[in-house]
């Protein structure tokens, strides 16, 4: 499969035009942005079944600078490389994205709620474009010998021509920003290494120094590997670091004037056991976004119950807050008491508010208290996408929480909601009932046909927020288990196409 083939006089014609066609997308795309293949990335596989991208990922045109400044390199060392490249870069790169894939499913949708502290998001998301990674896996397993100068390997050891590859690899991983695709480069050196030494050194055939040779070659070839993981893992460490510790999020300011950006609206229903205390699942979840209020950020707890303990405590103990307490007193005979209902009532009175009314609204389950700085980092960094325009809607935690909506939206949701509510709908009975989050849920991703098409929601990698009251729902006999819907938990819309995904 990987045959060692003896050095050639000069460069191969079929390296040159292969190097020229590497560069000759960079130039189309220059001419014409909106020409160009994707870059490869294994949601494209999992979940959008689309095999074009992994066809034609050689040829992908870079969205960075430094991107291009790699494909340049890359097809100059193609270019000037004695050995025929082309077929054993395609080789490489089949089992390298197939392995990414493999592992992009493993570490997001298998482990993503089972094992969330094994769940990457770039695993999955990391784009790969140019023929970097499947030169990493050659270059390892092949060494330095086929590219440098005869005389020149009679004074450099081992662990020179190693330490050259691996700053050359590492170089292209960093200019290609893809650390995660050239470890699997690294990792593939290693895993085909059999085939290659079937290939080359059978002992029917061979001498012995030649297997002794060969046995030499493996373990340089291990030890390039692992020096090139580790030292991946260092750089990515730091940078990661030093980028983090750089980064100051702030809430966006409203286009209204005087409105407020963002919303948070809290909805409470009292459970069978609600009593009036300060460390009820209410006064918890409040206490948890309190930190964060201020007069472009507001705080608002809604109930459509007369009767709710822990809610009345609440509005008491928080009386010397900017926080608004609402209690719906409207009566509804003509439609069921229940969750349809009362999140129609809330978006009626959030939409309602006049120059109070804030632009984005969040809405709250009374038990999902956000993940401190770190989540409330997260609701920052949507809050900034959603602000460039053009999205209805983002996704933080799971269920009905942590919705967030755009305020021209909760007219259609409130009558959305209302006709589910009604006693006598005139929904056909034909039509799947659908919950009060998958109706908002389904409007946010424009798949209800009063709602903006074609749009797309925008989601945290992890969850955000903290479901504290699975043990104590507000629907009789339902009990969640206390560890499910934690911090950190993979989001469940987290790779679907239709997501554009925040990293957290």
């Amino acid at each position: 499969m990987f045959p060692r083939n003896s050095p050639q006089p000069g460069p191969l014609k079929i390296n040159i035009v292969f190097a020229l066609s590497l560069v000759l997308p960079l130039v189309i795309s220059f001419l014409s942005p909106t020409w160009r293949f994707a870059q490869f990335t294994p949601q494209q596989l999992i979940y959008g079944k689309d095999i074009l991208p992994f066809i034609t990922a050689f040829w992908a045109s870079p969205t960075r600078t430094l991107g291009h400044l790699s494909r340049f390199v890359q097809a100059a060392v193609v270019a000037c490389f004695p050995q025929a490249l082309p077929v054993h870069l395609l080789a490489f790169w089949v089992v390298i994205a197939l392995a990414r894939t493999l592992f992009g499913f493993l570490l997001c949708r298998s482990v993503g709620w089972t094992y969330p502290q094994l769940f990457s998001h770039w695993a999955l998301y990391e784009t790969s474009s140019g023929i970097g990674p499947a030169l990493t896996a050659y270059l390892i397993m092949h060494g330095a010998w086929p590219w440098t100068n005869s005389r020149l390997q009679k004074y450099c050891s081992d662990t020179m021509k190693s330490l050259t590859i691996i700053c050359s690899c590492l170089t292209l991983c960093w200019l290609d920003n893809a650390p995660w695709t050239y470890s699997m480069a690294s990792i593939a050196s290693v895993v085909l290494w059999p085939l290659r030494a079937t290939n080359t050194s059978s002992p029917q055939y061979h001498p012995h120094h030649l297997m002794a040779r060969d046995t030499r070659r493996l373990r340089t070839v291990i030890q390039t590997a692992v020096l090139f993981l580790l030292l991946i893992l260092l750089v990515h460490v730091i940078l990661a670091t030093i980028v983090l510790s750089k980064i100051s999020l702030y809430m966006p300011t409203s286009t209204q004037g005087t409105h407020p950006f963002f919303e948070i609206l809290i909805l409470s229903y009292p459970r069978s056991n609600d009593t009036a205390s300060t460390d009820s699942l209410l006064s918890q979840t409040i206490s948890s976004y309190l930190p964060y209020i201020d007069s472009n950020t507001v705080l608002s707890v809604f109930t459509h119950s007369t009767d709710h303990a822990s809610f009345t405590q609440a509005k008491e103990h928080y009386a010397q807050t900017p926080i608004t307490f609402y209690t719906d007193t409207d009566i509804h005979i003509d439609s069921y008491s229940g969750q349809h209902l009362h999140v129609a009532e809330a978006f009626r009175w959030a939409s309602e508010k006049g120059p109070s009314q804030a632009e984005w609204v969040m809405l709250v389950e009374d038990d999902f208290s956000v993940c401190g700085e770190w989540g409330w980092r997260g609701i920052l960094s949507v809050m900034n996408e959603l602000q460039r325009g053009g999205k209805y809607g983002g996704f933080v935690g799971t269920g009905g929480s942590g919705l967030i909506i755009h305020r021209s939206l909760l007219p259609i949701l409130t009558y959305i909601m209302r006709i589910h509510a009604l006693q006598h709908s005139p929904i056909s009975p034909s039509v799947r009932y659908r919950p009060a989050d998958i109706i908002i849920q389904d409007c946010l991703g424009g798949k209800d046909l009063l709602c903006p098409r074609n749009s797309t929601l925008v989601i945290t990698s992890r969850l955000v927020m903290d479901h504290i009251g699975g043990s104590a729902s507000t629907m009789r006999g339902r009990v969640y288990p206390a560890d499910r819907w934690k911090c950190g938990w993979r989001h469940p819309f987290h790779g679907l196409t239709q997501a554009d995904v925040v990293p957290v």
